[in-house]
């Protein structure tokens, strides 16, 4: 083997360790970086997954409270009806009373809202016919300061009736008390049908 051959061969071999050396370098660094991106690609599924598992939660939460309030709701709406069902009869039974018990409670609700002065007293057609004879003196005995007649015109009410004083009417229709009294009736209504 000559000196040039020689040299060749030398130069040959370290260029064969040095790319045996770079390649393996190379090498390792290609697994590292691919065990790097197995770890960070692991990570951000772990991540996807804890998000999606928490997403699905806050779902069944919020499901859950919406029908949790629906159902509420729906109760509520259901103890409205039966309330409002239950004065409503209550109205109802005071209007179809029998005659002494209605013109009784009439009188109770000229006690309430009659004041002093001249005033007029009136009545639907129904309630005109079947008046009882003594119930204009049941109402100057009940309310002596009132100085009350009973028109001879129908009103156009349902039930109950209205004082008229001069100018202003006072609605006593059975209607009309149970509206202002809503509140308070609904509230009683209430504890009777829902004790708590």
């Amino acid at each position: 083997m000559t000196g040039l051959e020689s040299i060749i061969n030398q130069i040959a071999g370290d260029a064969q360790q040095e790319a045996s050396e770079i390649l393996a370098g190379a090498k390792e660094r290609a697994e590292k970086a691919a065990k790097e991106a197995q770890e960070e690609a692991k990570r951000q599924a772990d991540a996807i997954l804890q998000k999606g598992e928490q997403d699905a939660k806050d779902i069944r939460e919020r499901a859950q409270s919406a029908a949790e309030l629906e159902k509420r709701n729906q109760m509520l709406s259901f103890k409205q009806s039966l309330i409002g069902e239950a004065i409503e009869g209550t109205r109802a039974s005071l209007e179809e009373a029998p005659d002494k018990e209605y013109f009784d409670t009439l009188l109770q609700l000229y006690k309430r809202f009659a004041q002093k002065g001249q005033g007029e007293l009136r009545l639907n057609q129904k309630d005109l016919k079947r008046l009882p004879g003594d119930f204009l003196a049941r109402l100057k005995q009940a309310v002596p300061e009132a100085d009350m007649h009973i028109s001879p015109a129908p009103a156009d009410i349902e039930s109950g009736f209205l004082l008229v004083y001069g100018g202003m009417d006072i609605n006593c229709t059975f209607r009309a008390v149970f509206e202002d009294a809503a509140d308070a009736l609904r509230d009683a209504a209430g504890r009777l049908l829902f004790p708590a």
